[in-house]
């Protein structure tokens, strides 16, 4: 199965995680038991029956077979195997930051959003519609440091980087009709009626002025391969990375714009240096599969960020950025896309960087198959348990 591993809604949906876990709260219009029922049906309930079964039973397959679904944040949180040993907060600064812009929204907003997310939408008419050589950011801000980052990632790396390519998310992909309908149609292969039901829909909704760049939509970023996809216009798409306004412009907020994107960007593309080394394969299975290549995507990203010819980050950089990972860690140890706790997140990147640090020669770069080799050595020591 191909993968294409994303922050995906990532971060965004961890705001509605608490809202898919328990009832919502709604005003009661009557006290007859229908109207109680809908007023105790969850935010994820909503959704599910906003799209029906048959489209998402159509998505889910899309997004299983690349890898998409497998996120921390698009499902309820499960129960770990043994909170006793391990250490994770389930509030970060970037889950606050995502709560506050969310404040003033509507519960059909939190719906529309979660829809979103379940099906990736957003992600996909960028892929399928946004020009590769598009502006990063709502006004172009991010366009120079992460074009120049691209371009010396692929000179950095030892694969062949030529055909990847780099997009945009912006929000305003989500109120345009048309991108929405091609998505609908060709991606989740719906007829013409419900395609252009579910584009005139969510695009009407997107429309409003409040949601004009609003970072909520775009929280997101990942790698995508749709090689040997059996929908052929998956197939027929660049191996890519899609980088999201908003997960750049939080960060931003956060006080971490001079490192995030580099960051970011860094780690999605360790994930196409995996898809080139054939990295995803491994004798772990499940969420344990999922933690070691996200982990690995981590070191491959940490790496490039303090090597000399690299991005060439001091140690106090390299301790900032990291906060980029602690907000995306997890504590989902049986969910598929656990991506591995904060605590591990953070120990992995000190590894890659004291690869940089301790190596003989500090102007060589190790070959990524040596250095995928010397990650799952150590990868036993990085997932060790965090408490204590």
């Amino acid at each position: 199965m191909k993968k294409a591993f994303g922050w995906p809604i990532a971060i965004a949906t961890l705001t509605l995680s608490a809202l898919i876990a328990s009832p919502i709260q709604a005003v009661a219009m009557q006290d007859s038991p229908a109207t109680t029922q809908a007023a105790t049906e969850s935010v994820a309930d909503k959704a599910r029956s906003l799209i029906g079964p048959e489209l998402l039973a159509a998505a889910g397959a899309v997004n299983e077979r690349l890898g998409i679904e497998e996120t921390p944040t698009t499902r309820a949180i499960l129960a770990a195997l043994d909170p006793s040993d391990y250490e994770c907060s389930p509030n970060t600064r970037l889950t606050e930051w995502a709560e506050a812009a969310i404040a003033d929204w509507t519960l059909e907003d939190k719906i529309f959003a979660l829809v979103d997310a379940l099906l990736n939408l957003g992600g996909y008419a960028s892929m399928i519609t946004t020009p590769v050589d598009s502006p990063y950011g709502p006004s172009g801000e991010f366009t120079i440091p992460l074009t120049h980052t691209f371009k010396d990632l692929g000179r950095f790396w030892d694969i062949p980087s030529a055909n990847i390519e780099m997009r945009p998310l912006h929000s305003s992909i989500l109120a345009n009709r048309d991108a929405l309908y091609r998505t609908f149609r060709t991606v989740f292969q719906r007829d013409e009626f419900a395609s252009t039901y579910f584009a005139d829909l969510f695009s009407n909704w997107a429309s409003q002025p409040k949601f004009r760049n609003h970072p909520f939509l775009s929280l997101n970023a990942y790698a995508f391969s749709g090689k040997g996809d059996p929908n052929p216009v998956l197939a027929a798409l660049p191996d890519q990375i899609v980088m999201g306004d908003g997960i750049l412009q939080a960060y931003q907020d956060l006080g971490l714009g001079d490192v995030a994107p580099q960051a970011i960007l860094a780690h999605e593309f360790g994930h196409q240096v995996q898809y080139a080394d054939n990295l995803f394969d491994s004798p772990l299975t499940g969420p344990e599969a999922t933690r070691r290549t996200e982990l690995m995507a981590d070191a491959f990203g940490s790496y490039y960020l303090a090597h000399s010819r690299g991005a060439s980050m001091q140690w106090k950089r390299v301790q900032l950025f990291t906060q980029v990972f602690y907000g995306v860690g997890d504590c989902q140890f049986t969910a598929l896309g656990h991506h591995g706790t904060p605590i591990q997140r953070a120990r992995t990147a000190s590894w890659a960087y004291s690869v940089v640090t301790g190596a003989p020669n500090q102007g060589y770069i190790l070959p990524s198959l040596t250095f995928a080799a010397r990650f799952d050595a150590k990868l036993p020591e990085l997932v060790a348990p965090d408490a204590g």
